[in-house]
């Protein structure tokens, strides 16, 4: 089945409008959706059955199905029993009758030896499973390459990455930048992104942030999309269920036509003015160089700041409510970016002399890669008023 339009993930069932199917399928339909996709299952124990054996999923299911909404499970795996948990994700997945199968994989299969265990339960599915396969995980696959991605993708037929602007408000930045890292897999699929509809500490999506998100999908040519989750969306964040509900996903945007202009009003007539004798020709001036690309302005800065190897003069370069993601480092003050800083600066070789491999900019958007000595880097920069607001940053 091929997704097109507006998708929702629901998490406890039961929460949503109460778990009734009658009024879980009138919200979808008043919302504009054409696809759910409802967990069914958590690593080998199935998900959205009663503790007497009532399973209250089906209902909403055959609901849903009946009216020509499509409906997904999605399943959070851990690989360590793939074989047990294939069996679930097959069980679940034929008893519902359900259209596609989601596997969400995070941080357990980052872990070492999950290749094996990902090879193992893709095959157990591949065999068992005659319905369309999707990868749910991490947005920006460069900063996990640990996940065994291409293993999980090599039997997948869509890639459905979880685009969370958490601590920002750049949706379609961070969109674009996922979607050029995902397409850059080994046997990269069709791209489904899920976005934002929840809200963390200090932090909720706004209702620019998901135009952004979903005008730049429908640029960017995507079939459809997803968010998570309905029912925190529904009770907490009305405002930005009411946006998604009202984007039309079927009209195409076009751009504003210019107005058209009125014509000129002929100038009255002049007295002819006789001739004034034609100047010399002025020397041309000497001609100079072109300035450097403002694009690449930002950049030069960091990386001055990183030869400056002065923890303070980096740290000087972020927001105050900046998000720094070196290696395996999270960091979210700039007391401890700076502390980050220090620590990396010291770990160097004297000399260390930090070179530019490649610069790409868009906007608010940088993606930086370098070298120093022997380490290399890949640094996705998004800025916010020429601040780093979050910084992510690969190590090879």
């Amino acid at each position: 089945m091929t997704l097109q339009g507006k998708g929702f993930f629901t998490y406890i069932l039961k929460e949503c409008e109460g778990g009734d199917p009658a009024a879980i399928l009138a919200t979808a339909q008043a919302a504009g959706l054409s696809h759910m996709l409802i967990k069914i299952a958590d690593g080998t124990k199935p998900f959205g059955i009663d503790a007497d054996g009532k399973d209250f999923t089906a209902p909403v299911v055959q609901a849903l199905r009946a009216a020509g909404i499509a409906v997904w499970g999605w399943h959070y795996i851990r690989g360590n029993d793939p074989t047990g948990e294939a069996n679930t994700a097959v069980a679940r997945t034929q008893a519902l009758s359900l259209d596609g199968y989601v596997l969400d994989a995070e941080e357990e299969y980052k872990e070492s030896g999950k290749e094996a265990s990902a090879r193992q339960f893709m095959a157990a599915i591949e065999g068992a499973l005659t319905v369309p396969i999707a990868l749910s995980s991490f947005r920006f696959p460069n900063y996990h390459p640990e996940l065994p991605w291409s293993t999980f993708l090599e039997k997948c037929d869509y890639h459905m990455p979880q685009v969370y602007w958490e601590q920002a408000h750049n949706a379609g930045d961070q969109l674009r930048e996922s979607k050029r890292q995902c397409d850059a897999l080994p046997n990269a699929r069709p791209y489904i992104p899920t976005g934002a509809a929840y809200g963390v500490t200090g932090w909720a999506p706004t209702q620019a942030d998901i135009s952004d998100f979903l005008d730049t999908a429908r640029e960017l040519d995507l079939p459809a999309v997803n968010f998570f989750q309905w029912a925190y969306c529904r009770e907490h964040l009305p405002q930005i269920w009411t946006q998604i509900a009202q984007y039309d996903w079927t009209a195409t945007p076009q751009p504003p036509s210019p107005p058209i202009p009125e014509p000129p009003t002929p100038p009255e007539p002049e007295p002819p003015v006789p001739p004034e004798p034609e100047p010399e020709p002025p020397t041309p001036p000497t001609p100079e160089p072109p300035p450097a690309p403002a694009e690449d302005a930002f950049a030069t800065q960091f990386l001055a700041a990183l030869n400056s190897q002065k923890a303070g003069q980096a740290a000087a370069l972020y927001d105050p409510n900046a998000v720094r993601v070196w290696g395996d480092e999270i960091l979210r003050s700039l007391a401890a970016i700076q502390g980050g800083f220090a620590i990396f600066f010291a770990s160097l070789p004297v000399g260390t002399t930090f070179k530019l491999s490649g610069v790409e900019a868009d906007d608010d958007l940088r993606f930086v890669t370098w070298k120093a000595g022997t380490l290399a880097g890949e640094t996705t920069l998004i800025l916010k008023n020429s601040k780093i607001m979050w910084d992510y940053t690969f190590l090879d």
